[in-house]
């Protein structure tokens, strides 16, 4: 393996890497966000409400789309 001590700290010619693009779009996040909220929710209301109402939900989702 060949170390570079050179390679750091940056060059002084000002040079910087242009930053990194999102992996995500805006409407891919909101999506993401909204599956994490529907599981956060079912996962807090299952023990209270038993396997019945999540049956339900998984129902409604699947008439929905």
């Amino acid at each position: 393996m060949f170390f570079d001590s050179e390679a750091w700290p940056p060059a002084p010619s000002g040079f910087d890497p242009p930053p990194p693009s999102p992996r995500l779009s805006a409407a891919q996040e909101r999506i993401l966000l909204r599956i994490i909220a529907i599981l956060l929710i079912a996962m807090f209301l299952g023990p209270f409400a038993g396997s019945s109402l999540i049956d339900v939900a998984v129902a409604i989702v699947r008439a929905i789309f």
